[in-house]
This record gives structure tokens, C-alpha cells and sequence, in this order.
């Protein structure tokens, strides 16, 4: 079982979500839509995590940019597997979203908020304290996010793929699916 989590204003059905629900139709994929408050997205990801555990399935968790520092977060809370895509490092970056926003899929609208940034500094997890090493997927020329400090943040803590080029939205899918796959088959 994989989960995939979006990122900052995303949905579970964005180019990631779909193109993950068509690579790996031989095992469930859930690519829920997330609430924009963290505190409210972690509450529903956990929900499902622990649905999944109690019908005994061992979910990997995935997640994109805030998806990923979900992922992290969510991987040590469960002890569970995490594959990380350039992955939010640094939660304070968010901190200059505040302000209206404007969901890119749902057309939601909601301000975001210093609180909303409080309830991401409780969610930050060392690198060491996860129970496996997650696949660490990155983009090198990603423009957001410093894909070398994600990186360096996990070391050798992670199995890390640095691709040259690329952008936030990950340009690599075509090579990083096969390590996924082989990440999948190793922690189910």
C-alpha cells in the first residue's frame, strides 16, 4: 500500500497523485486531498494510517514538497517506510505564504496564517529518529526548495537520488518509479 501526500496547495489528484495511481495499479494507492491546516491534514492522514494498519496492511508513506515533511512526520509517529520528493526541509520558508491563498486544484480559498505556520514547527523530526531511512527523490535545479540542503539535512540517513536539473514539480518520475517500485517490494 502506498499513500501519497500533496503538496502546499495541492490536491490528491494532481500530476504526481495520478501518474502514481497508473504506475502501481498492483497494489492499493490512496492520494487523498488534504485540509490546508496542518493540524487538520495530519489528523486525517493519521485516520487513514490507522485504518490501513488495523486491516493489516503496512503502508508506505509518500509525500511532495509540504507532502514530504508530512511523510516524515507521519513515518515517525508510525515507524513506517517514507518516500520523500523534494521534500520541505525547512518549515519556517512557509512562513512568507501568509496571506490569501487559492487552492491550485480545488480553487479553495483560505488565508494562511502564522498559527497554521506554529502547528508546522511541532511536526519537524530529525533525520535519525526515523525508523527506516527513507528514498529521498530530488531535483537538483529545483527552484522552491534547496534540493542540496535536503540532502545534506539527511545525509546518510536517507537513500538519497539527487537528479541533475529538474524544477519543484520533479521532472525525474520516469527514473525515480522504478526505485520506488524496488523501495515499495523491500518494505511491504
Amino acid at each position: 500500500m502506498l499513500i501519497f501526500i500533496h503538496g502546499f496547495n495541492s490536491a490528491g489528484n494532481g500530476d504526481k497523485a495520478k501518474r502514481l495511481r497508473s504506475e502501481f495499479t498492483d497494489i492499493k494507492v490512496l492520494t487523498p486531498t488534504c485540509p490546508f491546516e496542518p493540524a487538520a491534514a495530519i489528523t486525517m492522514l493519521s485516520e487513514l494510517i490507522g485504518q490501513a494498519l488495523h486491516q493489516g496492511d503496512k503502508p508506505v508513506i509518500a509525500g511532495s514538497s509540504l507532502g514530504g515533511f508530512y511523510a516524515a512526520h507521519l513515518a515517525h509517529r508510525f515507524a513506517l517506510p517514507s518516500i520523500l520528493i523534494n521534500p520541505l526541509i525547512d518549515q519556517t520558508l512557509l512562513r512568507h505564504e501568509t496571506g490569501p491563498q487559492t487552492n491550485y486544484y480545488t480553487g479553495e480559498t483560505y488565508e494562511w496564517n502564522l498559527d497554521h505556520c506554529a502547528q508546522l514547527d511541532h511536526m519537524v523530526i530529525a533525520p535519525a529518529a526515523l525508523a527506516y531511512k527513507p528514498l529521498l527523490l530530488l531535483d537538483e535545479a529545483d527552484e522552491l526548495l534547496d534540493s542540496h540542503l535536503a540532502a545534506s539535512h539527511y545525509a546518510n540517513l536517507a537513500e538519497t537520488r539527487l537528479f541533475p536539473g529538474g524544477s519543484h514539480r520533479f521532472e525525474h518520475m520516469d527514473e525515480a518509479i522504478p526505485l520506488m517500485r524496488s523501495y515499495i517490494a523491500r518494505h511491504s
